[in-house]
């Protein structure tokens, strides 16, 4: 069992990796409670890979410390009673165990593994557990006239009066931007569109309700949007429902 324990090791260390790798996913999508619960394996999983490393560790330098002060004290009661073995040189240290080469093989094995599953989760946009994705509710469409409007607020920060003129003058001076047609385009094509037309801030939702995160926009294609093409949009109004590329509906 010996020759195997440090082979287990690894794969303890190796699901500790994934345990941790799926603790931030869980706390970059709010699952706070599936988060703790995460940690508590990786801490377990943790110490079954390091912690008799490290308690060895530790052991093997308390006990060089205390045969070092031994010899130590040895010598000083030879030197005082003229014992020429007080200028004795002292044992050689004991070797240390090399590592072996397979312990070290696998290590690198479980390694590589970890990190492409960390690039392959980063890719699909950091998939949050199903059924726990957060949804997004659209607003709604200015130009249809069945979706109920609600009353506009505003609320303006404390400032000059000279700030909040000035303010309004360039608000006024801007030409409101039309919603262009960006359905079927790869997000990142589509949110430049979006902001050549004039909006600089628009948002993007999984259309599958799987609350993903779109971590990187040249991997989903723009199935839906809000408002409709032609219809005037504003800083944030523009919605872009996603999904990923080669999934069903985007529209290949």
């Amino acid at each position: 069992m010996k020759r195997f324990a440090p082979y287990l090791r690894v794969v303890a260390g190796f699901f500790a990796a994934i345990c941790l790798w799926l603790t931030f996913v869980d706390l970059v999508n709010g699952l706070f409670g599936d988060a703790l619960v995460l940690m508590v394996f990786t801490a377990g999983l943790g110490y079954l890979a390091v912690g008799k490393p490290i308690r060895e560790y530790r052991a093997q330098r308390r006990s060089a410390n205390e045969a070092l002060a031994a010899r130590a004290q040895a010598g000083h009661e030879a030197f005082l009673a003229g014992d020429p073995a007080a200028f004795a040189a002292p044992p050689p240290e004991p070797e240390k165990r090399p590592v072996r080469r397979g312990v070290l093989i696998a290590i690198g094995v479980a390694a590589v593994f970890v990190l492409i599953g960390i690039v392959s989760d980063i890719g699909d946009g950091l998939d949050a557990e199903s059924g726990t994705g957060t949804t997004t509710t659209a607003r709604p469409d200015p130009a249809d006239p069945t979706t109920p409007q609600a009353a506009p607020t505003s609320e303006v920060a404390p400032a000059t009066a000279a700030t909040v003129t000035a303010t309004q003058a360039t608000a006024a001076a801007a030409a409101p931007a039309t919603m262009p047609n960006v359905t079927c385009m790869n997000l990142q094509d589509a949110q430049d569109a979006i902001q050549a037309a004039g909006v600089f801030y628009s948002r993007s939702q999984d259309a599958t309700g799987q609350g993903r995160n779109q971590v990187l926009d040249s991997n989903w294609v723009v199935v839906a949007q809000t408002p409709s093409v032609g219809s005037t949009v504003t800083e944030g109004e523009a919605l872009l429902s996603v999904v990923r590329i080669g999934e069903p509906g985007d529209c290949s």
